[in-house]
């Protein structure tokens, strides 16, 4: 009988890039409302973040409409050049196809609400380093303190070479991300106004995994389930993280994957996600 072919490599055994070792493995976190753990397996093992962690910008973002310094018609210049995390290292420039043409063109003015959109929706990298920049590392930080989650955040701009080099890193766990996202459900980190926006911009993203998983599971047991998600991906990383809301209980769980091509990773997740949440989604 052939061995079958799990699109592995033979050595190391998987995908092997700046971000993933080769060596495939997967660590999930389902908590509650509350941040309880209700099932975890391999959680706090640390992974390169992907574009998971664009939450906390998108938290720290909103503090700063909560507190009146900021407003959602505020205007930005779109720029494709960003300071590196490294003192002394200068500028850089985003490459091309690391940039999403829906922000806007270099020098074009577009608001904060729509590089919000933008970097939540669909993850762009430009958007978020833009946001990034005007709030500074320790605005986007302290969302994942508040939430009691040190081991998951954003250190670092995304394409900062120099930073990735210099061993900065953008770091998450399973049970990091569950519980910021539940933390962000529950309205511990913005007031119930801002709350509800960050929901909204995480229901916006397009093509949600988990999510769109368990909700067409719910669906066809007549159940709605309410979600919304972020996700991230780079070679040899696939991750996502969702709250799910059904019947006025609350679910968050988050998935992470390292040393998987991008559709086998993807498979995983929903795999996963419908075995733990698959009676949950379907029940009553």
């Amino acid at each position: 009988m052939e061995k079958p072919d799990f699109g592995l490599d033979e050595e190391p055994g998987g995908i092997v890039s700046d971000y993933s070792d080769g060596v495939p493995m997967i660590s999930y976190a389902l908590v509650d409302a509350d941040g309880g753990i209700l099932r975890a397996y391999d959680a706090e093992r640390p992974y390169y973040s992907a574009s998971t962690v664009k939450m906390g910008v998108m938290v720290a973002a909103l503090r700063e409409v909560q507190r009146g310094n900021w407003s959602l018609d505020d205007e930005h210049t779109v720029t494709h050049e960003f300071t590196s995390i490294v003192p002394g290292a200068g500028r850089f420039v985003m490459p091309l196809e690391d940039t999403d043409p829906g922000v806007g063109s270099p020098g074009d003015t577009v608001t904060l609400s729509h590089l919000l959109d933008r970097m939540t929706g669909v993850s762009a990298n430009c958007a978020t380093n833009i946001l990034f920049e005007a709030l500074g590392p320790e605005a986007v930080a302290s969302p994942f303190l508040d939430a009691g989650v040190p081991d998951t955040g954003m250190d670092r701009p995304y394409s900062d070479a120099r930073g990735l080099a210099e061993g900065y890193t953008n770091r998450a766990t399973a049970l990091g991300l569950a519980r910021f996202v539940a933390a962000i459900a529950r309205g511990d980190l913005l007031d119930e106004q801002q709350t509800a926006k960050a929901k909204q911009l995480m229901r916006n993203r397009q093509n949600p995994v988990i999510g769109g998983a368990l909700a067409e599971i719910g669906a066809r047991a007549g159940k709605t389930i309410d979600h919304g998600s972020k996700g991230g991906g780079i070679e040899g990383i696939a991750h996502d993280v969702a709250f799910l809301e059904r019947d006025g209980e609350t679910r968050c769980l988050a998935i992470c994957t390292r040393a998987y091509g991008e559709e086998q990773g993807e498979a995983a997740i929903r795999a996963l996600a419908t075995a733990l949440l698959g009676e949950w989604a379907t029940a009553g």
